[in-house]
């Protein structure tokens, strides 16, 4: 609907009404996939099951902007817009048909909480201590190399656009990788003894801009922070192991919202870090609240897989 209603807009009141109707449908869909991702192979593959889903996200968000350029290129924007729409109508129909042939199976949950709480009640703190993992990394993929990666690459090593851009590139495929890896290590594993790893290693590849740059220090810093971004899945698989099945959506619904004020608030203050004391001071107050976050999930998260 909200790619429809783009596509017809003809004034700029429309226009932003579809916008926040597409941004509403993301949210909305992303969450209920979360859920669902969370309880349909039970414990023992949980890990693996949102790892491909979040790869499943990255894949679209790669192949998407593409297809949509292609389309519009050939016709207009407007074309792209409605074949979007038809897009979307063709995976709702085939999910309705879906979840009506299985109807008659249920997903229940076969652990309980191991943490103190009645009903599969969270803790407060370790609901903060979780909450934090989204924030801090999707602040750090806003600010870093969605924002202050492309401006270190031009001024200190003076890049061209095409440069960048298959730097950033080759995050995008490592951030790919390290989330299937990182999803199933957390079922073989354990999931703390691969969320904190990540956590840290992001750390290690933000601090590597904070001090002077080469060309292969400049990929290896994306390289690392992207293949290790793979901390925010796992997190949402603890989730999903702490919560009790009925309430397993509410609770990733504000796992996601602090991941996404993470993604808002990280550009602001960062940048504003960086133009006012410079890149160093930016890239290490980022790399600091990694390891901050990643140290007090070594210390204080329950342990939730084998």
């Amino acid at each position: 609907v909200g790619s429809l209603a783009l596509g017809l807009a003809g004034s700029a009141l429309p226009v932003y009404l579809a916008i926040f109707l597409l941004g509403l449908a993301s949210a909305t869909t992303n969450g209920t996939g979360m859920t669902y991702y969370s309880n349909v192979g039970g414990p023992g593959f949980r890990g693996t099951a949102m790892a491909v889903f979040s790869a499943s996200l990255l894949g679209g968000q790669a192949i998407g902007p593409a297809v949509g350029g292609l389309i519009a290129t050939v016709g207009d924007w407007r074309l792209a817009m409605y074949v979007a729409a038809g897009v979307a109508s063709v995976l709702m129909v085939g999910m309705t048909l879906g979840t009506r042939a299985n109807r008659s199976k249920t997903v229940t949950s076969t652990v309980d909480p191991p943490v103190p709480g009645s009903g599969g009640e969270i803790p407060w703190w370790v609901t903060a201590l979780v909450h934090s993992v989204p924030f801090v990394v999707f602040m750090t993929l806003g600010s870093v190399p969605q924002t202050l990666v492309p401006i270190v690459g031009s001024d200190q090593l003076g890049l061209s656009a095409a440069g960048i851009g298959l730097g950033l590139g080759a995050g995008g495929l490592a951030r790919f990788i390290g989330t299937i890896i990182g999803g199933r290590l957390s079922d073989l594993v354990s999931r703390k003894a691969v969320l904190v790893p990540g956590l840290l290693g992001q750390a290690i590849g933000v601090g590597i801009l904070a001090f002077p740059l080469t060309l292969v220090s400049w990929v290896a810093a994306i390289v690392l922070m992207s293949l290790a971004s793979y901390a925010v899945s796992v997190a949402a698989t603890v989730v999903g192991d702490l919560a009790d099945p009925s309430r397993v959506g509410t609770h990733l619904g504000r796992f996601r919202f602090w991941g996404d004020i993470g993604l808002v608030v990280g550009p602001i203050t960062i940048s504003a870090i960086y133009e006012r004391a410079g890149s160093s001071a930016a890239f290490l107050v980022v790399a600091g609240l990694l390891t901050a976050v990643g140290l007090a999930c070594l210390k204080l998260l329950p342990e939730t897989g084998r």
